[in-house]
């Protein structure tokens, strides 16, 4: 497991209301979706059969055409996808973040959390993906805590490597380092006095707030924790990494 989220991770480093889907855009059948090539992914790779299936079941399968906003910055949640073959470009606010292609899970975060888009989505070329709604994954995951964590972990990771890779010391970091360091961190939610060990960590907070004890200072996700002494909110998630 721990291989294959270090090959995802390196993936990510190389290469209003519910949008409207593209006119110019035309679905497969479900003999046509990439199953072998699904069942690769991270999040995908250890689930029992039956909800890999169920799964495979909920994808539709789509191409959109070179320029095509597949997501739009600050839009609601309504699904998330796979990039089959193609390659899409991350904007934030028109700016270019990054470029990612085949095999790359794209929205998961707001399908996780509920929070509007962070970023557009937009076909640098042809792109085909496979799509799920919302309301078919959640659904399968009130059935499967299997797929529920597999997902966090992912996203909890990327979110790390997003948020701490803009930072010193691991901006000075070797690629591959940095990413087997990453890979090693485990995400964490509060007790049920609200409390997280962070002693000796690096801590990332991926959704939820967390509150100083004193109650000087309350943050908001995401956001790299410093310091020791908070209390989170109950849907806190928290990415954790020895020093």
């Amino acid at each position: 497991m721990t291989m294959k989220i270090i090959d995802a991770l390196r993936s990510l480093f190389s290469s209003s209301n519910q949008e409207e889907k593209p006119t110019d855009e035309r679905s497969y059948e479900t003999h046509d979706k990439p199953v072998e090539m699904l069942r690769q992914l991270p999040w995908l790779s250890l689930l029992e059969e039956d909800v890999f299936q169920e799964v495979m079941a909920g994808f539709d399968c789509r191409i959109f055409p070179e320029g095509t906003t597949l997501l739009k910055e600050d839009d609601p949640d309504n699904g998330m996808f796979v990039i089959v073959s193609g390659k899409v470009k991350i904007e934030i606010r028109g700016i270019t973040m990054n470029e990612v292609g085949a095999g790359s899970l794209i929205g998961e975060m707001s399908v996780l959390t509920g929070y509007p888009r962070s970023a557009s989505v937009v076909a640098v070329t042809a792109v085909t993906v496979v799509w799920i709604e919302s309301t078919t994954l959640k659904s399968i995951m009130k059935k499967s805590t299997e797929l529920e964590n597999s997902l966090w972990e992912f996203a909890s990771k990327r979110f790390a490597m997003n948020l701490l890779g803009r930072k010193e010391p691991y901006s000075q970091w070797e690629q591959n380092i940095f990413i087997q360091w990453l890979a090693s961190g485990e995400i964490k939610v509060p007790n049920e006095n609200g409390w997280i060990d962070l002693e000796g960590k690096v801590g990332v907070l991926v959704t939820g707030t967390a509150a100083q004890h004193d109650g000087s200072t309350i943050v908001k996700s995401p956001i790299t924790l410093t310091g020791t002494n908070y209390v989170f909110s109950k849907e806190a998630r928290v990415f954790l990494r020895e020093k």
